[in-house]
C-alpha cells in the first residue's frame, strides 16, 4: 500500500497483507511485515489493528497537550504510541528579565520614542517534540528527551495614544526574541531558579497519558495567534484585538509638530491593568443532564466515518455564533459501502435560549461521541448515529445515503 499525497486524519483500520515485505510505504520510509506477524504457520499474515498517517507522516497530525502535573513526578514521564507529537507543558521554576527595546512612533509628522518596562519571564514554553517515524511505528518509543524552550516569535504588543488625534494605537517591538538558554545536564544554569532536574522520559503504550485537552496552556505557532498585548487579557503576556478597546491605557504625549518640524520625544507606558471579566449571563450545558436518544434504525456507517465527520464539525465551528438561540449543522460525505454513492453524516449543534456553548474542541468531540458510542454497541461499526440533548445544548449526528 502506497501512501501518497494524502490528506490529514487519514485511517486505516485492521490492515491485513500476505506475502507483502512491506505493508505500506511513504516518503520512501516502510512498516515491515515481519515486524507485525500475526500467525506463524502458512499462510503467514501481518496485521496492523489501527494505523493513522497524515501527509508529513504523523499521526492524524495531532499534537498530545501534556498534563503539566509531570514536572511534580520524582521522573516525568509521557506514554505515547509512535509516531506522535508532544507538546510538553511550560516550566515555570526559572525566572528572566529581558529589556524591550525602545519603539519610534509617528502619526504625520508627529514622532515619538516609548520606553517599555522591562518583561519578567515566569514561564518558558518547550518546542513540540516527536517521538518515532512512520517506518518504525511498532518499535518502543521508550527514549528520554531533555525539552527545548521555544524562542518567542514575536514581542508581544502594547498600546498608545497617537499624538495626532488621540486614537488608541498598538504596535510591537521589531525583530528577533532573545534565545532562551538550553537545558539539560551539561547546560548553563537559567538566569534564576532551575530547570527541569530530569528528563522527559517517552514510553510505549496506547494509552497517551497524561493528557489535557489542547491549547490548556500557551504554546507558541499552536495557539498561539497575533497580535498578543503585554499585560493585556486572554493568555498569559496577551490578549487579542477585540480587546484594545477595553485594556484603556493612557500614553502620555509631549506635542504635535507643525508641518516644518519634527518633534522626538520619549515617554514611558504603564502596564494597562485588565478588568475583571464580568460573568456571563446565560447557561452552560450540563453533561449530567444528558438524555440520548438512539435512532437504531435508517442508515449504517463505520465508527471512523463518524469520528472523522466529528472531528470536522467541530472544527468548523470555531468562529461561528454559539450564543442563545444559534443553530449550526453540516453534511460530510464518505463513500459509501460497497462503492455504490455516497454516505452523508449531518452533524447539527442547537443551542437554547438564554445558554450558549464557549467553544471548545474536545468537549464538542466528546459530545458527539456519546450518541456514537453508547448507541449500537453490538460492535464497532454498523453505527446508526443519534441525539444527545441536556439543559442547553441539543447535538445531533445521523449517517444517511445518497445514491
Amino acid at each position: 500500500m502506497l501512501l501518497k499525497n494524502n490528506f490529514a486524519n487519514v485511517r486505516f483500520q485492521n490492515l491485513v497483507t500476505i506475502g507483502a515485505k512491506y505493508m505500506a510505504v511513504m516518503d520512501g520510509k516502510g512498516i515491515s511485515a515481519q515486524e507485525n506477524l500475526n500467525v506463524k504457520e502458512h499462510p503467514a499474515w501481518s496485521q496492523i489493528s489501527v494505523l493513522d498517517v497524515s501527509s508529513n507522516g504523523s499521526q492524524f497530525d495531532e499534537v498530545l497537550w501534556i498534563d503539566p502535573k509531570i514536572w511534580q513526578m520524582d521522573q516525568p514521564q509521557v506514554t505515547c504510541s509512535p509516531p506522535c507529537q508532544v507538546q510538553l507543558p511550560p516550566w515555570t521554576g526559572a525566572t528572566s528579565v529581558v529589556n524591550y527595546p525602545l519603539v519610534t512612533v509617528s502619526q504625520g509628522t508627529w514622532t515619538s520614542t516609548i520606553t517599555q518596562p522591562p518583561l519578567t519571564i515566569t514561564e518558558w514554553v518547550f518546542d513540540v517534540v516527536t517521538i518515532g517515524q512512520a517506518g518504525n511505528i511498532k518499535k518502543r518509543a521508550d527514549t528520554s528527551i531533555w525539552p527545548k524552550a521555544a524562542t518567542t516569535p514575536v514581542w508581544p504588543a502594547f498600546v498608545y495614544t497617537g499624538g495626532v488625534d488621540g486614537k488608541i494605537l498598538t504596535t510591537k517591538a521589531t525583530g528577533a526574541f532573545p534565545t532562551p538558554p538550553p537545558i539539560g545536564p551539561n547546560a548553563a544554569a537559567p538566569p534564576q531558579g532551575s530547570w527541569p532536574k530530569r528528563a522527559v522520559n517517552f514510553v510505549y503504550g496506547q494509552q497517551e497519558s497524561p493528557l489535557v485537552d489542547e491549547c490548556s496552556f500557551l504554546s507558541f505557532g499552536q495557539c498561539f495567534k497575533e497580535p498578543w498585548f503585554y499585560g493585556g487579557m486572554g493568555a498569559p503576556g496577551g490578549g487579542d484585538v477585540e480587546n484594545l478597546w477595553d485594556l484603556k491605557t493612557k500614553c502620555p504625549f509631549s506635542s504635535t509638530s507643525s508641518s516644518s518640524s519634527t518633534t522626538k520625544t520619549t515617554t514611558k507606558t504603564a502596564t494597562p491593568t485588565p478588568p475583571s471579566p464580568s460573568p456571563s449571563p446565560y447557561e452552560h450545558g450540563d453533561a449530567r443532564l444528558n438524555k440520548v436518544n438512539c435512532f437504531n434504525s435508517g442508515e449504517n456507517t463505520e465508527n471512523a466515518r463518524m469520528v472523522n465527520a466529528a472531528n470536522s464539525f467541530c472544527r468548523g465551528i470555531a468562529t461561528l455564533d454559539l450564543g442563545p438561540g444559534s443553530f449550526n449543522d453540516g453534511e460530510y460525505e464518505f463513500p459509501y459501502n460497497g462503492g455504490v454513492g455516497v454516505v452523508k453524516i449531518k452533524i447539527s449543534l442547537e443551542v437554547k435560549k438564554k445558554c450558549e456553548f464557549v467553544y471548545n474542541y474536545n468537549l464538542c468531540k466528546k459530545y458527539l461521541s456519546v450518541p456514537t458510542d453508547s448507541c449500537n454497541c453490538g460492535g464497532i461499526n454498523w453505527k446508526q448515529g443519534g441525539l444527545v440533548e441536556n439543559n442547553c445544548l441539543k447535538w445531533l449526528i445521523d449517517p444517511n445515503v445518497s445514491a
